[in-house]
C-alpha cells in the first residue's frame, strides 16, 4: 500500500507548532540531519492519498478492470516516492512551481509512458460537445458540488484523458498556470479543456440524476 514507500525510515515526530508547507519540508528534507526523515514522512503522508487518487482516475483511461488498475497505481505511487526520496534534490534540480505539482507532473508523465508502453492511443479532446451546448455554468458548479464521490468518479472517467486531467487537477486546487506546466499545455488550452470537461461532466451527472 502507500506505506510501502515509506517504511524504510522512521517516524519521528517534528517540533513544530504549526504545520509546515510542503516545500519547507522538501527544505528541511534536504538537509540530511535529525529532522530529515520526520519531514519526508511528513510529505509522503500528506500528499499520498491525492496523488494515488489522481493516477487511479487517470489510468481509467487505459486499463478497464479497477483491481488492475488500482495496483498499477500503487506501484507507481510507490515507485514515485521511491524515486524522490532516494534522490530529493530532483525536485531542486529541475522543480518549476510547487513541489506538489511536481509531483503530479511526474505522476502523470508515467501514466502517458504507460499507455505508450502498452500501445493505448489517450483520448483526444472532443471539442464538438461543448460548441453545440448551452450550459448555465454556475448550475454545472452545483451539480459537481453536490455530486457522491463514486458518482463523480464515475462521471468523470467518461471524460477525455486531457480534459479529465485538467478538471482533476483544478479541483485539486492547482492554479491554471500550475495546471498548464504539469500537463506542458498553454494556459489557453488549460481554459479550453476545462470549459469542456465541465459541460460534459454536467450532461453526464444530469442523466444520472434522470435515471436514479
Amino acid at each position: 500500500m502507500i506505506k510501502a514507500a515509506a517504511a524504510w525510515f522512521l517516524k519521528p515526530k517534528l517540533q513544530q507548532n504549526e504545520p509546515l508547507s510542503d516545500e519547507q519540508l522538501v527544505h528541511q528534507a534536504l538537509k540530511g540531519d535529525a529532522q530529515s526523515k520526520a519531514a519526508k514522512h511528513a510529505l509522503v503522508s500528506r500528499l499520498s492519498d491525492d496523488l494515488l487518487y489522481f493516477l487511479q482516475a487517470q489510468l481509467g483511461s487505459v486499463i478497464d478492470d479497477t483491481h488492475t488498475r488500482r495496483q498499477l497505481a500503487l506501484d507507481m505511487l510507490q515507485e514515485i516516492w521511491l524515486m524522490w526520496l532516494s534522490h530529493p534534490q530532483r525536485y531542486q534540480d529541475q522543480g518549476h512551481g510547487s513541489f506538489k505539482a511536481w509531483l503530479f507532473r511526474v505522476a502523470r508523465n508515467r501514466v502517458i509512458d504507460y499507455a505508450r508502453r502498452v500501445k493505448v492511443t489517450l483520448d483526444i479532446d472532443t471539442d464538438e460537445i461543448a460548441i453545440t451546448l448551452n450550459i448555465d455554468h454556475q448550475q454545472v458548479d452545483r451539480l459537481i458540488a453536490d455530486a457522491e464521490l463514486a458518482q463523480l468518479s464515475a462521471a468523470m472517467q467518461q471524460l477525455p484523458f486531457h480534459q479529465k486531467e485538467a478538471l482533476m487537477l483544478q479541483l485539486e486546487g492547482f492554479s491554471l498556470g500550475e495546471i498548464a506546466t504539469i500537463t506542458h499545455t498553454a494556459k489557453e488550452s488549460v481554459k479550453t479543456r476545462l470549459r469542456y470537461a465541465r459541460d460534459k461532466l454536467a450532461i453526464v451527472l444530469q442523466a444520472g440524476a434522470k435515471n436514479d
